[in-house]
């Protein structure tokens, strides 16, 4: 027999698929909620509760996000982790810089195809047509976005946070959900946004959307560690 024996490597944890699905149905119910007159958009969630598909977009971002990163904090160190979580905002940046270079193609070819000016203007793309050397700045910054290429921008300034949040969430569930909590309340006092173009905001507030990210993180990293956050009872689910 070897002197050093082998060790066997631990078995990763089976993927939970339910996430994958609901997600992407999240993202289905968004491209449908955004077509004009479509009969469809009457069975999303828009039409009967009090949330839409953003919501259920960006709850299962956090909660999935906790459970990898979550077990990548306990075999890794938070250097590691936090290296992988921006190595994961840099691919989401440049994704999403390609796609605004495909949308403006795609506009404004539509626009010249059809000859119709006001689609330009419809999308919010008229300043990147008529000065596209002064708001290229602001593309780069992510102060720019056009209509439907707004939540992307919001996922990545949470997950820029979110070494933060997973360090808190190590100590004490309160010392991610209390600074959060506040974080919102007091957006919605004082009105603070990420600056945007022409001074306005982002379309999703990334301070006030971190609530229900950080939510989602506390149930994400309870379930990555065998955790219950809520009590179990059939009184909960009625």
């Amino acid at each position: 027999m070897s002197a050093t024996a082998s060790v066997a490597p631990k078995p990763k944890p089976a993927r939970d698929y339910r996430l994958d699905f609901f997600r992407g149905l999240s993202l289905f119910f968004i491209f449908i909620d955004h077509v004009p007159a479509n009969p469809v958009s009457y069975f999303t969630l828009k039409s009967f509760a009090i949330n839409d598909a953003a919501e259920v977009f960006i709850f299962i971002s956090g909660y999935t996000a906790a459970m990898v990163y979550g077990r990548a904090l306990g075999r890794d160190g938070i250097m590691l982790t936090t290296a992988r979580i921006y190595r994961r905002v840099w691919t989401l940046y440049v994704a999403h810089l390609c796609m605004f270079m495909i949308y403006m193609a795609e506009i404004v070819y539509t626009a010249r195809r059809f000859s119709n000016p006001l689609f330009i203007e419809d999308l919010g793309v008229g300043d990147f047509i008529t000065r596209p050397d002064e708001t290229i700045v602001n593309v780069l910054l992510l102060q720019y976005q056009p209509t439907f290429l707004d939540i992307l921008p919001l996922y990545m300034a949470l997950l820029a946070i979110f070494p933060l949040v997973l360090l808190a969430l190590r100590r004490h569930v309160l010392l991610a959900l209390i600074p959060s909590v506040l974080l919102y309340a007091a957006t919605q006092i004082w009105h603070f946004d990420m600056p945007g173009n022409e001074g306005d905001g982002w379309y999703f507030n990334p301070f006030a959307w971190q609530l229900l990210f950080v939510v989602a993180a506390v149930f994400g990293e309870g379930s990555a560690h065998g955790r219950h956050i809520l009590p179990n009872g059939r009184w909960l689910v009625v």
